[in-house]
């Protein structure tokens, strides 16, 4: 049950930054689990970026899923 209640907290900090306009710009994985870097998307001027530490594999195959999506967005509009 602890493992799904990390996930849940990993998947809400990615929503959170989701839903303010943040997009993943890099992912680095190691033993440790994985490290995402996301960047503000708006035409704002601050370079705002936040890192975020998963740890738990469901958290990291949503993130996954979500960097498809982003790519996939992204293929179809040409940005």
């Amino acid at each position: 049950m602890h493992e799904h209640r990390s996930f849940l907290e990993e998947k809400r900090k990615i929503d959170e930054l989701l839903q303010s306009n943040f997009h993943i710009v890099k992912v680095i994985e190691n033993l440790s689990g994985a490290y995402v870097t996301m960047q503000r998307s708006d035409d704002a001027d601050d370079d705002l970026s936040v890192t975020v530490h998963l740890l738990s594999a469901d958290a990291r195959r949503y993130m996954t899923n979500v960097l498809f999506a982003q790519r996939l967005k992204q293929s179809m509009t040409g940005s």
